[in-house]
């Protein structure tokens, strides 16, 4: 059997977002079909599957200063500094001693963000000087976003794309790939493979004791009304349409329920992310809806944690099992995740009709959609009418046929391997 690496930024559980999740879960079924796996990263990690091995190379890391040091250097002098050849150099030495017994590579994110250029130059590099076959996973890219167009010519950004006979492209939608497919050459990439994200489905079949402690500790009641938003607190998840959909729909239902809002994503360490955070606790103070809305992300983790047989972080699989609603108001995603494990917990979901959501909910999920431009009080009689539907028994096997996590790994992924 064939040794694979993981490289990331970051590496779970010890770190977790999006990409983590997906590493995390590439590695466990992974390892369970008999793969070697060596995860490549800069900060993070502590995964404990049989045959995985660990490569902590630091200055992978964003947050590293030496990397921080040049990040800034570059970006305002737009090219190639003594500095960044040096830090590139440094971390292409690592990595290709990391990367000689590997047969397969899967790198995510790096080929197309901008938070760590010398690594994506490194790894460009040894794409085209190396035997290893390079699977790009690439969730996001910071070249369909506005703020990023001016400097599309120029380089750090060159860096970004790169593309060899050897490399497989892959996203997780049809929509991400299209995004890929029209951007202007060199940066476009017309044929990508399309392995979705997905769900280990059992963790979201239970409401169990420790369940029970999550509700206990967040002062829930299974008379509550518990709205789910399960998203990170960034400007581009809209969270500020929850609170207000949240603040017409306790108006609505009167004394009948009471309504809970559940935010379980962390919030962003960024200005812009702290500004925005700030934000939605002034609005939350003037809507009154202080006793309704529960920011839970220090309670909540991947996976459930314990210290001395002592729970102390419940897992997002406990926050969809009290949900009687998900809501996601997002107004990007790459993927649209939560949508997945909403069908996956059985549990309804109701979101803002952008291309990721319309691509599942189109295909394979049964949801309620509304528009971003739709008010809240629309919105929040719409939530009120449909308390009480039907459709989440369809999705949960939708979510069984198309998006457990094993069939993923074993049907789409080992097959370019």
């Amino acid at each position: 059997m064939s040794k694979v690496g993981i490289v990331h930024y970051t590496a779970p559980p010890k770190n977790v977002a999006g990409v983590e999740v997906v590493i995390d879960y590439h590695a466990k079924f992974l390892t369970k079909q008999g793969y070697d796996i060596k995860i490549i990263f800069g900060k993070g990690g502590g995964l404990e599957y049989s045959n995985l091995e660990e490569h902590v190379i630091p200055l992978l890391s964003p947050d590293n200063p030496r990397v921080q040091k040049v990040q800034k250097e570059i970006l305002e002098k737009k090219r190639e500094t003594e500095d960044f050849r040096k830090l590139k150099e440094d971390i292409k030495k690592e990595l290709k001693q990391a990367f000689s017994s590997l047969n397969s590579c899967i790198v995510h994110n790096i080929p197309s963000m901008p938070f760590n250029f010398a690594a994506t130059a490194a790894i460009n590099e040894l794409a085209d000087e190396t035997t290893t076959n390079f699977l790009f996973w690439l969730h996001d890219t910071i070249l369909v976003r506005e703020e990023w167009r001016d400097f599309t010519g120029e380089f750090p950004v060159t860096l970004l794309h790169h593309k060899n006979n050897k490399i497989t492209f892959i996203t997780p939608t049809y929509y991400r790939a299209k995004q890929f497919a029209t951007l202007k050459p060199p940066y476009n990439i017309p044929e990508m493979t399309v392995i979705p994200n997905g769900v280990s489905v059992e963790e979201y079949l239970k409401i169990d004791e420790i369940t029970k402690q999550l509700m206990k500790h967040l002062g829930l009641s299974f008379n509550d009304y518990i709205i789910v938003t399960p998203v990170r607190i960034l400007p581009r998840k809209n969270i500020e349409l929850a609170l207000n959909v949240i603040h017409k729909l306790i108006h609505i239902t009167g004394e009948k329920r009471k309504i809970r809002l559940l935010i379980t994503g962390p919030p962003g360490t960024d200005p812009v992310s702290v500004a925005y955070e700030n934000k939605l606790k002034e609005i939350i103070k003037a809507r009154k809806i202080e006793e309704n809305v529960i920011f839970c992300h220090n309670l909540i983790s991947f996976k459930r944690h314990f210290i001395n047989n002592r729970i102390v972080k419940w897992s997002v699989a406990d926050v969809y099992n009290i949900a009687d609603l998900v809501f996601i108001p997002s107004k990007e995603e790459g993927f649209g995740l939560p949508v997945i494990e909403a069908g996956a917990a059985r549990r309804p979901v109701f979101c803002s009709r952008i291309p990721p959501f319309q691509e599942l909910i189109r295909e394979d999920i049964e949801g309620y959609m509304f528009d971003l431009n739709n008010a809240p009080e629309d919105i929040a009689f719409r939530i009120y009418k449909i308390m009480l539907d039907s459709t989440v028994d369809n999705n949960f096997a939708q979510v069984i046929e198309k998006y457990d996590w094993e069939s993923i790994v074993t049907k789409k992924l080992i097959p370019l391997l």
